[in-house]
């Protein structure tokens, strides 16, 4: 199901782009979430965000010091949206 939904949020995203800037960043965020979100709350919480950056850079295949710098600067990212500090992101976060 999680799958299915990502896929068609994709989907929505290639097409929002061609709508307007605003539009494609708020579906990416929410694809972001439904492709991230384990336990199914609709936020990403530390766990689900690391999951994420893992995906993106791979600890067991990118290693050393840049890699690792890659993967923080990333996971700094993702935090640096968490606007009101409650360790979890919404899609309204990671939208701004």
């Amino acid at each position: 199901m999680r799958k299915c939904m990502a896929a068609g949020l994709l989907a929505l995203l290639v097409s929002a782009c061609a709508l307007d800037a605003r539009t494609g960043i708020a579906v990416g965020a929410g694809v972001a979430v439904a492709a991230g979100d384990r336990d199914g709350d609709g936020m990403l919480d530390a766990a689900e965000v690391q999951a994420l950056v893992e995906k993106v850079f791979p600890p067991a295949k990118l290693t050393g010091g840049f890699w690792d710098g890659m993967r923080a600067a990333l996971t700094a990212a993702y935090w640096a949206r968490d606007l009101d500090h409650d360790g979890k992101l919404r899609i309204a976060e990671l939208a701004r």
